[in-house]
């Protein structure tokens, strides 16, 4: 199987509705996410930033975020799923500058297909050095309350392996059973993170928050996803158009 197809399969897996993996175009139609949210995470996901997904309680979308938003990595870009402590420790060891995504299908204490715990994590979060990048979900609402999960025993990961991961999103299951990504930050440079973007509730609309970062550069990218919601949401046609995109743009 080549790269694209073994990265596919990788996403894939993340999958815990049955059916087929969601895409990036599900959640733009379901208003899950709108059009230039989802711009401005593709842009920080082409230039490296690792991704960490939240919500409290189980079946809210997390998973499903997660991997919508990894179907956007530009091609070339392995994803390793890390199914036990040694992955991480062979990632660890190999150079910095070769690209990769480290996957965890979640940062928790069951003893599932990705999830990892205890001294794993800061272990895990060292893999950010270079091109290496991660991407997890975990439990947690809050910009403080993942802060606190991470920080607290028995994880123990410093605020400054947490300020390298450069797209942190939350979803929330709001009235009507709909889901909505309520906030998007990035790392602002300095141990921390900046909030971006919110969902307004009265509005059902997705808001700026502050000042965007070179807001002219997400013009490629708003339109190409312009264009994607009006084509198949396959995941695996996804994949192929985004994979067409960055060749042209490059």
């Amino acid at each position: 199987m080549d790269l694209e197809g073994r990265n596919l399969r990788q996403i894939e897996q993340l999958n815990q509705r049955g059916g087929r993996a969601l895409s990036i175009v599900d959640l733009i139609r379901a208003g899950t996410i709108d059009v230039r949210t989802a711009a401005y995470a593709m842009r920080a996901l082409a230039e490296g930033a690792s991704l960490l997904t939240g919500a409290r309680p189980g079946g809210a979308g997390k998973s499903t975020l997660l991997g919508a938003l990894l179907g956007l990595l530009p091609p070339g870009v392995p994803l390793v799923t890390v199914d036990r402590s040694e992955v991480i420790r062979d990632g660890l060891k190999r150079p910095a500058d070769e690209p990769a995504c480290y996957l965890a299908h979640e940062i928790g204490s069951g003893h599932w297909y990705g999830y990892i715990w205890g001294e794993d994590v800061p272990d895990f979060l060292r893999l950010m050095e270079g091109r290496r990048r991660i991407a997890s979900c975990l439990h947690a609402d809050t910009l403080e309350e993942l802060t606190g999960i991470l920080e607290a025993p028995p994880l123990r990961a410093g605020r400054d392996a947490l300020g390298r991961v450069g797209l942190i999103l939350f979803i929330h299951v709001v009235a009507g059973g709909r889901r909505r990504v309520v906030s998007l930050w990035e790392a602002d440079g300095a141990a921390g993170h900046r909030q971006v973007f919110a969902w307004d509730r009265n509005s059902d609309k997705f808001q700026s928050v502050g000042r965007l970062r070179d807001p002219a550069g997400l013009g490629p990218y708003e339109r190409f996803l312009r264009g994607l919601v009006e084509g198949e949401p396959e995941m695996a046609m996804v994949r192929q158009r985004v994979s067409d995109f960055y060749r042209r743009e490059r």
